[in-house]
């Protein structure tokens, strides 16, 4: 009987045993054929779920730079509403502070050497701000005081002494975002006097006259048109020109005493005037000049639409050679907004002279026997020297659609011919250069008289009695 149970049993768990492998069989077969399934295709939306997580993570971790970026922002903005409220307060003592351009040169250059010597017969303390490492280092090898060019080599020293400077000096724009190397400037200075140079006589729109429709503004060009004013003084150089500047810039006083900048065009260069100056250009003018050739300067402006690319298509190389055949050399500078592309142009044009970047023109210009240009300033800062210039324009229709339009009353007629084809000018430049000038000497004297009540080198001397000026009133107001 066990016997018989036992037996029973055995063939019960080998049926058991034998549906367990068919279960196991069977289960195996299914795994497979989803594997083969999912291979031939259903696995691609798990694969793009996946993927499409894995990109919303590298997104955010992309985004925590740009979050500190903002937060950074935030921080510079707020601590600037609250520094510029402290300058307001605070008591100001005999400090006067010139910020450094981009560039070292122009009026800031010229007014700020002046200041160098006159300061301490004055009574104040004078200041240079400068707007980069190269700067400071140029400051310091005069000996003079020096803030440094970076905030975050400010001491509470350098803070406080920004707070309390009653007189600040500049020659253009000057506001926290275009600052990213010390943002917070602008702000400390607040309650200083602020002085405006401005850096030439516009033939453009500018300032107030240049804004832009609303779906295109940024705080960058918010900032920009809020940095137009208002100033304590703005310098200028002519009574009549007041309304005009008025138009683009606010101030209280309007102070026709001249541009620094134009002393050196009257006179010869000292070792200082000659700080940041192309002097390989300066020594290839003069020797040009020496053996009786011209030296030819081309200074063009920037195109806003074409920053830098529209010079390639200019003929650079045709006017040089132009001028070599007569024993004349072409210098060209380029406005500083476009002087990054010098380093591609020198390898483009090896026959074509460029000024270094970012250099003073002034002591340059003094040396120019003939000036081409198109819509830049300097035509008015070469009216001085009473030479002739000519007007490089052949882009004229899209300049003035796409780039800046121009101020219709600034003047009645261009001083100088007109030239609206590379053809032209190259006419020019090979013919008769005495005889295409002469209808337009009398254009030049008259536009003289009446943009410089006067043209002599004392611009600098009367800019700093009215900075002392300043100063004075600066520290009444406190008493």
């Amino acid at each position: 009987m066990s016997a018989v149970l036992e037996a029973e049993g055995i063939e019960a768990l080998r049926a058991d045993v034998g549906a367990f492998r068919g279960e196991i069989a069977n289960a195996i077969d299914s795994l497979v054929t989803g594997l083969l399934e999912l291979q031939n295709g259903q696995l691609t939306p798990l694969e793009q779920r996946t993927r499409g997580l894995e990109d919303r993570v590298r997104a955010l971790e992309q985004l925590g730079p740009v979050v500190n970026r903002i937060a950074t922002d935030l921080h510079v903005a707020q601590s600037c509403l609250h520094l510029a409220e402290t300058s307001r307060m605070t008591l100001k003592t005999r400090t006067v502070v010139f910020v450094g351009r981009s560039h070292f040169g122009c009026n800031l250059k010229y007014a700020w050497l002046g200041a160098l010597d006159r300061a301490e017969q004055a009574g104040y303390e004078c200041w240079f701000l400068p707007a980069n490492r190269e700067q400071q280092e140029m400051a310091e090898s005069l000996g003079a005081r020096c803030l440094p060019w970076h905030f975050s080599d400010w001491s509470p020293a350098h803070v406080q002494l920004a707070l309390e400077t009653a007189v600040l000096v500049i020659g253009d724009h000057y506001y926290s975002i275009t600052q990213p190397h010390n943002p917070y400037g602008p702000a400390l200075f607040k309650g200083a006097r602020w002085v405006q140079l401005w850096h030439g006589i516009s033939i453009k729109e500018i300032a107030l006259k240049y804004p832009i429709p609303l779906r295109e503004m940024k705080p960058g060009h918010a900032q920009a048109l809020a940095s137009c004013g208002h100033y304590a003084a703005f310098i200028g150089s002519s009574q009549g020109a007041r309304d005009e500047w008025r138009r683009w810039f606010g101030f209280s006083r309007y102070a026709a005493v001249g541009y620094p900048r134009s002393d050196v065009l009257l006179r010869e260069p000292s070792e200082r005037d000659l700080l940041n100056v192309d002097l390989d250009a300066f020594a290839l003018a003069r020797s040009t000049r020496a053996a009786g050739g011209r030296v030819v300067l081309y200074a063009p402006t920037f195109r806003d639409g074409e920053m830098g690319t529209w010079i390639y298509n200019a003929g650079l190389s045709q006017i040089a050679q132009a001028l070599a055949e007569r024993g004349d050399r072409l210098l060209v500078n380029l406005h500083p907004l476009e002087s990054g592309e010098l380093p591609r142009l020198r390898q483009t044009f090896p026959d074509v002279h460029f000024v270094r970047e970012r250099t003073d023109l002034y002591p340059l210009l003094r040396e120019a026997t003939l000036l081409i240009t198109d819509y830049s300033s300097l035509m008015f800062d070469f009216l001085p020297l009473g030479r002739p210039m000519l007007f490089y324009r052949p882009d004229h229709e899209r300049y003035t659609e796409q780039s800046r339009p121009l101020y219709a009353g600034k003047v009645r007629q261009l001083p100088g011919a007109t030239c609206d084809s590379l053809q032209a000018l190259l006419d020019g430049l090979r013919g008769d250069t005495a005889a295409l000038d002469a209808p337009y000497a009398g254009i030049r004297d008259e536009l003289a008289t009446r943009l410089f009540d006067r043209i002599d080198d004392q611009s600098t001397a009367r800019v700093l009695a009215l900075i002392e000026e300043e100063l004075a009133t600066a520290l009444a107001a406190q008493a």
